[in-house]
């Protein structure tokens, strides 16, 4: 059995929802892994805030207490960019592997972080960063590395579909993104969904994942009282490079994506179209996906091989794509 000691930052929402996930799952990945998870510290920015089902003596809120421990691995559950990224970067320093559910993170400075993490020799996951519990990021690295992807169309925003499915039931808009806020769903500031910019971050990395080619063009409308329909992402092939753009859409195939469900549809030359869908929004769904890439790492790890920390095609990386990848 193998120890493998976790820290933690953030125990927010996602963050508590790890916590809780690793607890529920520990006996199973025990006996199928033979990793034995342990979550030794967490950073919070309240200590005395009480969470319930969470050691009170695991927490600080001294980020060094988490990022200098006896650590082999961290989760960065916090958010934002600047304060994660300078939290990332010192887990990279210090040999850390790192597993992050932060989109925005990774459409600013992930090609930067990820040749840091090369040049160190750890690795980082981000299968959380996108669709929550929908492996789209798997898929496209490592299911359909063998193929050419020529489009991605997907709901990649839990929130504005929750929204806009109430609003198909007869609600205001109002009163839809107030039910998304009840059911932690929406952000209390939900601008950053509602803008379509969430879902672009998120269009961003499956792009950088999935193409080799720069990116060309990129186009974002988000939702209001007046939108019908869903909010649709697509990245698409095009002469000279890959268009992105994230808009509302009344004719699209995703009328039973309801709900907080997140679907993704990967159109490849060899393989056709390949559906995705699950649970996009919320902590456990997200959680999960945290949790698989923790278990990816380490088990790869414990065969002598460490898994790619580079984005495909990395070396080929033109001017285009980088911009992309800056925001």
């Amino acid at each position: 059995m193998r120890p493998l000691r976790i820290g933690l930052l953030g125990c927010g929402t996602v963050g508590a929802g790890f916590v809780r996930l690793v607890a529920r799952e520990r006996e199973r990945i025990r006996e199928r892994y033979g990793i034995d998870l342990d979550v030794a510290r967490i950073l919070v920015r309240d200590i005395t805030k009480e969470r319930a089902d969470i050691d009170r003596a695991l927490l600080t809120n001294t980020a060094l207490d988490v990022l200098d421990a006896d650590c082999d691995l961290i989760v960065e559950a916090i958010g934002g960019v600047h304060t994660a990224g300078s939290f990332v970067r010192r887990a990279i320093a210090r040999g850390h592997d790192v597993v992050t559910a932060n989109k925005a993170l990774l459409a600013e400075c992930g090609r930067e972080l990820l040749r840091e993490a090369e040049g160190r020799g750890v690795a980082i996951g981000f299968e959380a960063s996108v669709c929550g519990g929908v492996p789209v990021i798997g898929a496209l690295r490592h299911g359909l590395a063998g193929d050419t992807i020529e489009r991605i169309t997907g709901i990649l925003n839990g929130t504005c579909n929750y929204i806009l499915s109430r609003m198909d039931d007869g609600f205001g808009f109002a009163e839809a993104l107030a039910c998304a806020q009840e059911r932690g769903f929406a952000e209390a500031d939900p601008s950053l969904d509602l803008s379509g910019e969430d879902a672009a971050q998120k269009l961003r990395i499956l792009a950088d994942v999935a193409f080799d080619v720069p990116v060309r063009s990129v186009r974002v409308c988000g939702i209001d009282a007046r939108t019908r329909g869903k909010l649709v992402a697509e990245a698409t092939r095009v002469a000279g490079g890959v268009d992105l753009v994230v808009e509302p859409r009344t004719l699209h195939p995703f009328a039973s994506v309801v709900d907080e469900q997140n679907a993704v549809i990967v159109h490849g030359r060899a393989v056709g179209e390949i559906w995705l869908s699950g649970r996009g929004a919320g902590s456990m769904p997200t959680a999960a996906a945290l949790l698989a890439d923790v278990l990816e790492i380490s088990s790869r790890a414990s065969r002598a091989a460490r898994p790619t920390t580079r984005w495909p095609s990395a070396q080929r990386v033109s001017s285009g794509r980088t911009a992309v990848l800056s925001g």
